[in-house]
Protein backbone atom coordinates (compact mmCIF):
# COMPACT_ATOMS: atom_id res chain seq x y z
CA UNK A 1 0.00 0.00 0.00
CA UNK A 2 1.53 3.21 -1.06
CA UNK A 3 1.94 5.73 1.51
CA UNK A 4 -0.49 9.14 1.13
CA UNK A 5 2.34 11.35 1.85
CA UNK A 6 4.66 10.52 -1.24
CA UNK A 7 0.97 11.22 -3.49
CA UNK A 8 0.69 14.23 -1.41
CA UNK A 9 1.00 17.57 -3.74
CA UNK A 10 1.50 21.17 -2.10
CA UNK A 11 -0.61 23.54 -2.78
CA UNK A 12 -0.46 25.45 -5.71
CA UNK A 13 0.43 28.44 -4.04
CA UNK A 14 3.56 26.94 -2.00
CA UNK A 15 6.02 26.48 -4.80
CA UNK A 16 6.21 30.03 -5.82
CA UNK A 17 6.04 31.97 -2.59
CA UNK A 18 8.96 29.85 -1.22
CA UNK A 19 10.55 31.05 -4.88
CA UNK A 20 9.72 34.63 -4.39
CA UNK A 21 11.18 34.61 -0.99
CA UNK A 22 14.66 32.54 -2.02
CA UNK A 23 14.78 35.08 -5.10
CA UNK A 24 14.38 38.50 -3.01
CA UNK A 25 16.97 36.77 -0.65
CA UNK A 26 19.46 36.43 -2.95
CA UNK A 27 18.89 40.38 -4.72
CA UNK A 28 18.97 41.64 -1.22
CA UNK A 29 22.30 40.23 -0.51
CA UNK A 30 24.01 40.98 -4.17
CA UNK A 31 22.73 44.38 -3.64
CA UNK A 32 24.10 44.83 0.03
CA UNK A 33 27.54 43.19 -1.14
CA UNK A 34 27.49 45.97 -4.04
CA UNK A 35 26.81 48.45 -1.47
CA UNK A 36 29.63 47.39 0.82
CA UNK A 37 31.95 47.39 -2.41
CA UNK A 38 31.13 50.85 -3.04
CA UNK A 39 31.71 51.80 0.48
CA UNK A 40 27.83 52.77 0.70
CA UNK A 41 26.28 51.94 3.89
CA UNK A 42 23.67 54.78 4.57
CA UNK A 43 21.19 53.07 1.72
CA UNK A 44 17.74 51.90 1.16
CA UNK A 45 17.15 49.09 3.08
CA UNK A 46 18.61 45.59 4.43
CA UNK A 47 18.31 41.99 2.97
CA UNK A 48 15.25 41.70 5.21
CA UNK A 49 13.77 44.81 3.51
CA UNK A 50 14.01 42.89 -0.04
CA UNK A 51 12.31 39.88 1.50
CA UNK A 52 9.44 41.97 2.68
CA UNK A 53 9.11 43.89 -0.28
CA UNK A 54 8.69 40.65 -1.85
CA UNK A 55 6.66 39.10 -0.09
CA UNK A 56 3.94 41.95 0.46
CA UNK A 57 4.03 41.92 -3.61
CA UNK A 58 2.84 38.42 -3.93
CA UNK A 59 0.53 38.70 -0.75
CA UNK A 60 -0.86 41.64 -2.26
CA UNK A 61 -1.32 39.69 -5.73
CA UNK A 62 -3.45 36.79 -4.59
CA UNK A 63 -5.55 38.34 -2.56
CA UNK A 64 -9.29 37.02 -3.49
CA UNK A 65 -11.16 39.28 -6.44
CA UNK A 66 -9.50 42.48 -5.49
CA UNK A 67 -5.70 41.43 -5.65
CA UNK A 68 -4.68 43.17 -9.00
CA UNK A 69 -5.79 46.29 -7.49
CA UNK A 70 -4.74 45.65 -3.95
CA UNK A 71 -0.88 44.70 -6.10
CA UNK A 72 -1.04 48.45 -7.85
CA UNK A 73 -1.94 50.13 -4.92
CA UNK A 74 0.53 48.30 -3.06
CA UNK A 75 3.33 49.61 -5.82
CA UNK A 76 2.26 53.37 -5.09
CA UNK A 77 2.80 52.87 -1.54
CA UNK A 78 6.10 51.71 -2.45
CA UNK A 79 6.88 53.88 -4.80
CA UNK A 80 5.94 56.67 -2.13
CA UNK A 81 8.38 55.76 0.24
CA UNK A 82 11.27 55.11 -2.48
CA UNK A 83 10.48 58.33 -3.26
CA UNK A 84 10.78 59.68 0.55
CA UNK A 85 14.00 57.65 0.12
CA UNK A 86 15.07 59.51 -3.03
CA UNK A 87 14.55 63.24 -2.31
CA UNK A 88 16.13 62.53 1.06
CA UNK A 89 19.45 61.52 -0.87
CA UNK A 90 19.16 64.64 -3.10
CA UNK A 91 18.67 66.66 -0.11
CA UNK A 92 21.91 66.03 1.66
CA UNK A 93 23.44 65.39 -1.70
CA UNK A 94 24.33 62.12 -1.91
CA UNK A 95 24.55 59.86 -5.20
CA UNK A 96 21.53 60.42 -7.14
CA UNK A 97 22.05 57.00 -8.61
CA UNK A 98 18.44 55.03 -8.74
CA UNK A 99 19.58 51.61 -8.50
CA UNK A 100 18.56 50.74 -5.23
CA UNK A 101 15.29 52.17 -6.04
CA UNK A 102 14.88 50.23 -9.43
CA UNK A 103 15.67 46.72 -7.84
CA UNK A 104 12.80 47.36 -4.95
CA UNK A 105 10.54 47.85 -7.61
CA UNK A 106 11.89 44.58 -9.49
CA UNK A 107 11.78 42.74 -6.09
CA UNK A 108 8.09 44.24 -5.99
CA UNK A 109 7.00 42.38 -8.89
CA UNK A 110 8.57 38.75 -8.22
CA UNK A 111 5.50 37.44 -6.71
CA UNK A 112 3.20 37.52 -9.84
CA UNK A 113 5.58 37.00 -12.21
CA UNK A 114 6.16 33.55 -10.26
CA UNK A 115 2.56 33.04 -10.44
CA UNK A 116 2.47 33.29 -14.03
CA UNK A 117 5.61 32.72 -15.51
CA UNK A 118 7.80 29.20 -15.70
CA UNK A 119 10.35 29.50 -13.09
CA UNK A 120 13.83 29.72 -15.38
CA UNK A 121 12.20 32.88 -17.03
CA UNK A 122 12.49 34.47 -13.01
CA UNK A 123 15.62 32.90 -11.93
CA UNK A 124 16.76 34.55 -15.77
CA UNK A 125 15.70 37.86 -13.84
CA UNK A 126 17.43 37.21 -11.13
CA UNK A 127 20.76 36.23 -12.88
CA UNK A 128 20.27 39.22 -14.90
CA UNK A 129 20.00 41.86 -11.84
CA UNK A 130 22.79 40.27 -9.79
CA UNK A 131 24.88 40.37 -12.99
CA UNK A 132 24.31 44.18 -14.37
CA UNK A 133 24.79 45.03 -10.71
CA UNK A 134 28.56 43.40 -10.23
CA UNK A 135 29.84 44.44 -13.64
CA UNK A 136 29.60 47.72 -13.50
CA UNK A 137 33.53 48.44 -13.96
CA UNK A 138 33.23 46.24 -17.07
CA UNK A 139 30.14 47.74 -18.32
CA UNK A 140 31.56 51.35 -18.08
CA UNK A 141 34.69 50.26 -19.90
CA UNK A 142 32.42 49.40 -22.38
CA UNK A 143 30.08 51.86 -22.69
CA UNK A 144 33.13 54.21 -23.20
CA UNK A 145 34.25 52.24 -26.00
CA UNK A 146 31.37 52.22 -27.81
CA UNK A 147 30.58 55.23 -30.33
CA UNK A 148 27.90 57.12 -31.06
CA UNK A 149 27.96 56.03 -34.79
CA UNK A 150 27.77 52.75 -34.11
CA UNK A 151 24.90 52.70 -31.43
CA UNK A 152 23.01 54.50 -34.63
CA UNK A 153 23.84 51.79 -37.08
CA UNK A 154 22.59 49.12 -34.47
CA UNK A 155 19.38 50.42 -34.39
CA UNK A 156 18.51 50.95 -38.02
CA UNK A 157 19.88 47.37 -38.10
CA UNK A 158 17.73 46.34 -35.63
CA UNK A 159 14.80 48.28 -37.39
CA UNK A 160 15.44 46.24 -40.76
CA UNK A 161 15.80 43.13 -39.04
CA UNK A 162 13.10 43.24 -36.61
CA UNK A 163 10.48 45.49 -38.50
CA UNK A 164 11.02 45.21 -42.21
CA UNK A 165 11.86 41.41 -42.43
CA UNK A 166 8.87 40.66 -41.23
CA UNK A 167 6.88 42.49 -43.36
CA UNK A 168 8.28 41.00 -46.17
CA UNK A 169 6.09 37.74 -47.18
CA UNK A 170 7.42 34.52 -48.69
CA UNK A 171 5.71 35.26 -52.10
CA UNK A 172 5.09 38.17 -54.06
CA UNK A 173 2.05 38.96 -55.32
CA UNK A 174 2.27 38.75 -59.49
CA UNK A 175 3.75 42.16 -61.06
CA UNK A 176 4.03 43.02 -64.29
CA UNK A 177 6.09 45.05 -66.84
CA UNK A 178 9.78 45.00 -66.18
CA UNK A 179 9.58 44.73 -62.11
CA UNK A 180 7.49 41.69 -62.87
CA UNK A 181 10.06 39.87 -65.51
CA UNK A 182 13.17 40.63 -63.60
CA UNK A 183 11.92 38.89 -59.82
CA UNK A 184 10.67 35.93 -62.12
CA UNK A 185 14.54 35.83 -63.31
CA UNK A 186 15.88 35.79 -60.11
CA UNK A 187 16.86 32.23 -58.29
CA UNK A 188 15.93 33.80 -54.77
CA UNK A 189 12.90 35.58 -53.77
CA UNK A 190 13.40 39.51 -52.08
CA UNK A 191 12.85 37.85 -48.65
CA UNK A 192 15.07 35.08 -49.18
CA UNK A 193 18.08 38.28 -50.23
CA UNK A 194 17.02 40.35 -47.01
CA UNK A 195 17.23 37.36 -45.00
CA UNK A 196 20.71 36.51 -46.05
CA UNK A 197 21.75 40.04 -45.76
CA UNK A 198 20.29 39.89 -42.05
CA UNK A 199 22.01 36.87 -41.06
CA UNK A 200 25.45 36.81 -42.56
CA UNK A 201 25.65 40.62 -41.26
CA UNK A 202 24.73 39.43 -37.50
CA UNK A 203 27.55 36.54 -37.96
CA UNK A 204 30.13 38.90 -39.14
CA UNK A 205 28.88 41.60 -36.52
CA UNK A 206 29.33 39.01 -33.53
CA UNK A 207 32.87 38.34 -34.55
CA UNK A 208 33.41 42.51 -34.61
CA UNK A 209 31.91 42.75 -31.33
CA UNK A 210 34.29 40.49 -29.68
CA UNK A 211 37.40 41.79 -31.39
CA UNK A 212 36.77 45.25 -30.44
CA UNK A 213 34.74 46.01 -27.86
CA UNK A 214 35.35 42.44 -25.58
CA UNK A 215 38.99 41.99 -26.21
CA UNK A 216 40.90 45.10 -26.99
CA UNK A 217 44.02 44.28 -26.16
CA UNK A 218 44.69 40.87 -27.78
CA UNK A 219 47.16 39.30 -29.03
CA UNK A 220 47.79 37.88 -32.66
CA UNK A 221 46.45 34.52 -32.10
CA UNK A 222 43.34 35.63 -31.04
CA UNK A 223 42.85 38.44 -33.61
CA UNK A 224 43.36 35.44 -36.01
CA UNK A 225 40.76 33.58 -33.92
CA UNK A 226 37.75 35.99 -33.18
CA UNK A 227 38.80 37.84 -36.88
CA UNK A 228 38.04 34.56 -38.67
CA UNK A 229 34.22 34.63 -37.65
CA UNK A 230 33.85 38.49 -38.43
CA UNK A 231 35.80 37.46 -41.84
CA UNK A 232 38.86 35.34 -42.75
CA UNK A 233 40.24 37.72 -45.37
CA UNK A 234 40.12 40.96 -43.96
CA UNK A 235 42.03 39.30 -40.75
CA UNK A 236 44.76 37.42 -42.89
CA UNK A 237 44.87 41.11 -44.47
CA UNK A 238 45.63 43.36 -41.03
CA UNK A 239 47.75 39.67 -39.33
CA UNK A 240 50.12 40.23 -42.80
CA UNK A 241 50.77 43.85 -42.13
CA UNK A 242 51.01 43.15 -38.84
CA UNK A 243 54.05 41.13 -39.32
CA UNK A 244 55.68 43.38 -41.15
CA UNK A 245 55.00 46.53 -38.78
CA UNK A 246 56.53 44.02 -35.54
CA UNK A 247 59.53 42.22 -36.85
CA UNK A 248 60.37 39.05 -35.16
CA UNK A 249 56.95 37.53 -34.87
CA UNK A 250 56.52 35.99 -38.18
CA UNK A 251 55.72 32.47 -36.14
CA UNK A 252 52.68 33.82 -34.41
CA UNK A 253 51.45 35.80 -37.17
CA UNK A 254 51.51 32.93 -39.50
CA UNK A 255 49.65 30.55 -36.92
CA UNK A 256 47.24 33.60 -36.23
CA UNK A 257 46.34 33.54 -40.42
CA UNK A 258 45.78 29.92 -40.09
CA UNK A 259 43.50 30.29 -37.57
CA UNK A 260 41.38 32.94 -39.28
CA UNK A 261 41.40 30.06 -42.18
CA UNK A 262 40.35 27.59 -39.49
CA UNK A 263 37.15 29.52 -38.63
CA UNK A 264 35.99 30.29 -42.03
CA UNK A 265 35.62 26.76 -42.15
CA UNK A 266 33.36 26.49 -39.04
CA UNK A 267 31.88 29.88 -40.26
CA UNK A 268 30.89 28.32 -43.57
CA UNK A 269 29.39 25.19 -41.84
CA UNK A 270 27.13 27.58 -39.04
CA UNK A 271 25.96 29.05 -42.53
CA UNK A 272 25.07 24.92 -43.85
CA UNK A 273 23.22 24.66 -40.69
CA UNK A 274 21.22 27.55 -41.29
CA UNK A 275 20.31 27.87 -44.38
CA UNK A 276 20.27 24.22 -45.71
CA UNK A 277 20.28 22.12 -42.69
CA UNK A 278 19.65 18.69 -43.63
CA UNK A 279 22.82 19.10 -46.00
CA UNK A 280 25.01 19.35 -42.47
CA UNK A 281 25.78 15.93 -41.87
CA UNK A 282 26.70 15.77 -45.72
CA UNK A 283 28.67 18.83 -46.17
CA UNK A 284 30.18 18.96 -42.14
CA UNK A 285 32.43 16.31 -41.81
CA UNK A 286 34.90 17.82 -44.94
CA UNK A 287 34.51 21.28 -43.60
CA UNK A 288 35.22 19.97 -39.96
CA UNK A 289 38.63 17.79 -41.37
CA UNK A 290 39.59 21.45 -43.31
CA UNK A 291 39.34 23.33 -39.97
CA UNK A 292 40.77 20.89 -37.97
CA UNK A 293 43.94 20.64 -40.15
CA UNK A 294 44.01 24.44 -40.23
CA UNK A 295 44.47 24.72 -37.00
CA UNK A 296 46.20 21.76 -36.24
CA UNK A 297 48.42 23.15 -38.29
CA UNK A 298 48.69 26.33 -36.11
CA UNK A 299 48.92 24.59 -33.06
CA UNK A 300 52.41 23.36 -34.20
CA UNK A 301 53.52 26.76 -35.54
CA UNK A 302 52.90 27.88 -32.15
CA UNK A 303 54.96 24.99 -30.65
CA UNK A 304 57.74 25.11 -32.78
CA UNK A 305 58.34 29.18 -32.04
CA UNK A 306 58.21 28.17 -27.95
CA UNK A 307 60.82 25.38 -28.63
CA UNK A 308 62.97 27.67 -30.66
CA UNK A 309 62.79 30.66 -28.14
CA UNK A 310 64.05 28.10 -25.27
CA UNK A 311 66.76 27.10 -27.30
CA UNK A 312 67.29 30.94 -28.21
CA UNK A 313 69.75 32.72 -26.21
CA UNK A 314 67.89 34.86 -23.40
CA UNK A 315 66.74 38.37 -24.89
CA UNK A 316 67.19 36.95 -28.35
CA UNK A 317 64.09 37.31 -30.66
CA UNK A 318 61.62 38.63 -28.10
CA UNK A 319 61.41 42.37 -28.45
CA UNK A 320 58.05 42.50 -30.43
CA UNK A 321 56.28 40.15 -27.76
CA UNK A 322 55.26 43.37 -25.26
CA UNK A 323 53.71 45.26 -27.74
CA UNK A 324 50.22 45.95 -27.13
CA UNK A 325 47.57 45.12 -29.64
CA UNK A 326 44.76 47.39 -30.69
CA UNK A 327 41.14 46.28 -32.28
CA UNK A 328 42.24 45.19 -35.61
CA UNK A 329 38.74 45.41 -37.84
CA UNK A 330 37.35 48.46 -37.58
CA UNK A 331 34.76 48.52 -40.22
CA UNK A 332 31.60 47.57 -38.49
CA UNK A 333 29.84 45.06 -40.56
CA UNK A 334 26.37 46.63 -40.18
CA UNK A 335 27.12 50.08 -41.62
CA UNK A 336 23.96 49.94 -44.25
CA UNK A 337 26.16 50.29 -47.20
CA UNK A 338 27.94 46.98 -46.46
CA UNK A 339 24.42 45.33 -46.11
CA UNK A 340 23.55 47.04 -49.05
CA UNK A 341 26.30 45.89 -51.39
CA UNK A 342 26.02 42.51 -49.92
CA UNK A 343 22.45 42.59 -50.75
CA UNK A 344 23.95 43.67 -54.55
CA UNK A 345 26.54 40.68 -54.80
CA UNK A 346 23.56 38.24 -53.82
CA UNK A 347 21.40 38.95 -56.20
CA UNK A 348 24.15 39.55 -58.92
CA UNK A 349 26.07 35.76 -58.07
CA UNK A 350 22.86 34.61 -57.77
CA UNK A 351 21.92 35.21 -61.32
CA UNK A 352 25.68 34.18 -62.53
CA UNK A 353 25.01 31.05 -60.78
CA UNK A 354 22.15 30.37 -62.07
CA UNK A 355 22.83 31.16 -66.05
CA UNK A 356 26.28 29.26 -65.48
CA UNK A 357 24.06 26.00 -64.61
CA UNK A 358 22.13 26.44 -67.11
CA UNK A 359 24.86 26.87 -69.85
CA UNK A 360 27.16 24.88 -68.39
CA UNK A 361 26.15 22.98 -66.24
CA UNK A 362 28.64 21.22 -63.55
CA UNK A 363 31.68 22.27 -65.21
CA UNK A 364 30.47 25.85 -65.49
CA UNK A 365 29.80 25.27 -61.28
CA UNK A 366 32.99 24.43 -60.50
CA UNK A 367 34.75 27.08 -62.92
CA UNK A 368 32.55 29.98 -61.68
CA UNK A 369 33.13 28.62 -57.86
CA UNK A 370 36.89 28.80 -58.10
CA UNK A 371 36.59 32.30 -59.61
CA UNK A 372 34.11 33.21 -57.14
CA UNK A 373 36.49 32.36 -54.61
CA UNK A 374 38.88 35.53 -55.41
CA UNK A 375 36.82 37.86 -53.40
CA UNK A 376 33.81 37.79 -51.28
CA UNK A 377 32.83 33.98 -50.87
CA UNK A 378 29.92 34.38 -48.51
CA UNK A 379 27.67 35.54 -51.27
CA UNK A 380 27.68 33.18 -53.25
CA UNK A 381 27.95 30.70 -50.28
CA UNK A 382 24.60 31.79 -49.28
CA UNK A 383 23.19 31.48 -53.01
CA UNK A 384 24.32 27.94 -53.52
CA UNK A 385 22.56 27.18 -50.13
CA UNK A 386 19.54 29.21 -50.42
CA UNK A 387 18.90 30.36 -54.51
CA UNK A 388 15.85 27.78 -55.93
CA UNK A 389 19.06 26.44 -58.60
CA UNK A 390 18.24 22.57 -57.75
CA UNK A 391 21.50 21.95 -56.42
CA UNK A 392 21.70 18.26 -54.87
CA UNK A 393 23.95 18.43 -51.80
CA UNK A 394 27.31 17.05 -53.45
CA UNK A 395 26.61 20.02 -55.47
CA UNK A 396 26.74 22.17 -53.21
CA UNK A 397 29.87 20.97 -50.96
CA UNK A 398 31.74 20.91 -54.53
CA UNK A 399 31.30 25.00 -54.82
CA UNK A 400 31.68 25.66 -50.93
CA UNK A 401 35.06 23.58 -51.34
CA UNK A 402 36.40 24.99 -54.46
CA UNK A 403 35.46 28.65 -53.59
CA UNK A 404 37.15 28.20 -50.47
CA UNK A 405 40.18 27.15 -51.94
CA UNK A 406 40.57 29.34 -54.28
CA UNK A 407 39.68 32.27 -51.32
CA UNK A 408 42.77 30.79 -49.33
CA UNK A 409 45.15 31.09 -52.19
CA UNK A 410 44.34 35.11 -52.38
CA UNK A 411 44.23 35.03 -49.04
CA UNK A 412 47.92 33.62 -49.71
CA UNK A 413 48.57 36.60 -52.03
CA UNK A 414 47.68 38.85 -49.36
CA UNK A 415 50.26 37.21 -47.33
CA UNK A 416 52.87 37.94 -49.73
CA UNK A 417 52.12 40.83 -50.66
CA UNK A 418 51.26 43.02 -47.17
CA UNK A 419 53.69 40.60 -44.79
CA UNK A 420 56.89 39.67 -44.36
CA UNK A 421 58.67 36.94 -46.61
CA UNK A 422 58.92 34.39 -43.62
CA UNK A 423 55.34 34.66 -42.51
CA UNK A 424 54.04 34.35 -46.01
CA UNK A 425 56.35 31.23 -45.87
CA UNK A 426 54.94 29.43 -42.79
CA UNK A 427 51.20 30.47 -43.87
CA UNK A 428 51.70 28.72 -47.41
CA UNK A 429 52.92 25.59 -46.11
CA UNK A 430 49.21 25.04 -44.60
CA UNK A 431 47.34 27.39 -46.81
CA UNK A 432 48.98 25.70 -49.99
CA UNK A 433 48.33 22.09 -49.23
CA UNK A 434 44.79 22.98 -47.93
CA UNK A 435 43.70 24.37 -51.39
CA UNK A 436 45.39 21.19 -52.81
CA UNK A 437 43.70 18.97 -50.62
CA UNK A 438 40.51 20.74 -51.43
CA UNK A 439 40.56 20.24 -55.16
CA UNK A 440 41.79 16.86 -55.11
CA UNK A 441 38.67 16.40 -52.60
CA UNK A 442 36.11 17.56 -55.50
CA UNK A 443 37.92 15.99 -58.20
CA UNK A 444 38.51 12.65 -56.53
CA UNK A 445 35.40 12.13 -54.15
CA UNK A 446 32.98 14.04 -55.00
Amino acid sequence: MSDPLSTAVLPPLVEPFLLTLAISFLIGIGLRDYYEGEGKFDTFGTVRTFVFIGMLGFMLYTLPEIGNWAFLLGLVTVVMFLLVYYMDKVRHKKSPGLIGVSIAQLTYAIGPVSIHQPHWFLVLIAISILFVLHSKGRVRRLTDRLETGEIVTVCKFLAIAAVILPMIPETLPPVGGLPGAILSALPVTPRQIWLAVVITTTISYLGYVLQTYLFPRKGLLLTGLIGGVYSSTAAVLVLAKRSRAQPGRDREAAAAILLAVSMMYLRLLVLVAIFRVESTLQVGPALLLLSALAAGYAVWIVGDRKRAKASAPVGAGQAGDAVAEEPALRNNPLELNSAFLFAFLFVVISMATKYTLLKFHDAGLRVLSFVVGFSDITPFVVSVLQGDLGLGTAQILQAIVIASASNNLMKLIYAYVFGTRKTANLAALGMGPLALLSLLYVAVVL
